[in-house]
């Protein structure tokens, strides 16, 4: 009699899981998006590795939205019209608290840390040019009107040479693409560069002596008016599949994947949960994830905006959620006058 009790209450609970995983499936949508850079970008490429796994690991068909740059989809995740997106801390940092030329979007959310997005000022790799500095009276891609990171990443590492753009001839361009593709077809002599885009492989391939990548300059400080929180690193010979080929200092920047607080919590808890859960298939997914990518990674005490609270629930579930990770959340929210 006993044996049947225990056996007949082991059945409804594990019924009771059942149904209730049910439940928190039948409360997802079909379909989400993620937002990106350009078809040829590293964000995109990227973001078709997450829709491609999240697709597979959740009910919801998970769908790349390509955009010209983050001005246009920062606003649509924002209000809630768009479930996530790729963004970088800098950006994250501006948009948030309302830096120009930036309007304020306080209610976009953090889900995690991503990936670390490197990059430099690139030439065509037989322009003789070595040094920023060399570069002095070139033309060079300019305004970015789409795609803010670049402009402000192009204006930090001129300024690490001492120069500013005044001391260049400017040829605006929309974004980071445009900005590769007036490298390839001459219409520029040097253009800002991120690490493992296909658009800047193509270069490499497409140009004479192929492209390279030039090392930050010595004012690092002097980045920081144009790029709050950014570092630089040096990274070995034959980087970037052996197109730097020496060791060079690139400046860094962390990529983000972010939300908006009006997103569904279960829509967010489940992406944080397939993340975590399938975070070896992201890594085989895409080279871009491998180095940075883990369970720590995920929960960090200097991001530049607050995390998703579906995402938090989720980390503390996990027993990953940390004090200083908390505090900083509290901080960033307090300074917005946002409630915890």
């Amino acid at each position: 009699m006993l044996r049947s009790i225990v056996r007949c209450a082991s059945v409804i609970a594990l019924a009771t899981v059942f149904v209730h995983a049910v439940q928190a499936e039948d409360k997802l949508p079909r379909a989400a998006s993620i937002a990106t850079n350009p078809q040829g970008s590293l964000f995109y490429s990227v973001g078709s590795a997450f829709a491609k796994v999240l697709s597979g690991a959740l009910p919801t068909n998970v769908n790349v939205r390509p955009f010209t740059g983050p001005t246009v989809f920062i606003p649509m995740l924002h209000g809630g019209e768009l479930a996530f997106g790729l963004n970088n801390l800098v950006d994250g940092y501006m948009y948030y608290n309302g830096v120009k030329p930036w309007r304020q979007f306080a209610g976009v959310r953090l889900v995690t840390p991503v990936f670390r997005l490197y990059g430099s000022m690139i030439v065509r790799g037989d322009s003789g040019i070595a040094t920023i500095a060399d570069a002095k009276g070139k033309r060079i891609a300019a305004d970015y009107r789409a795609h803010l990171i670049s402009r402000f990443s192009t204006q930090a590492l001129i300024a690490s040479a001492g120069l500013s753009l005044k001391d260049f001839r400017e040829v605006p361009v929309a974004s980071h693409s445009h900005g590769i593709r007036a490298l390839i077809e001459g219409r520029v002599d040097i253009a800002y560069g991120a690490v493992g885009p296909p658009v800047v492989r193509e270069a490499n391939a497409a140009l004479p002596g192929g492209i390279r990548f030039l090392p930050v300059g010595p004012k690092h400080k002097a980045m920081h008016e144009f790029l709050p929180g950014v570092g630089v690193e040096k990274v070995r010979a034959g980087f970037f599949g052996g197109i730097i080929k020496d060791p060079t200092d690139l400046v860094t920047n962390d990529v983000y994947l972010v939300s908006g607080k009006t997103v569904a919590d279960d829509l967010v808890y489940a992406t944080t949960k397939a993340i975590w859960e399938k975070i070896d298939d992201l890594k085989k997914a895409h080279r871009a994830l491998r180095a940075k990518l883990s369970h720590e990674w995920m929960v960090q005490s200097v991001v530049t905006i607050p995390y998703h609270r579906a995402a938090i629930r989720y980390f503390k579930e996990q027993g990953a959620w940390t004090e200083a990770a908390d505090k900083n959340h509290r901080a960033l929210l307090a300074r917005q006058n946002q409630p915890h």
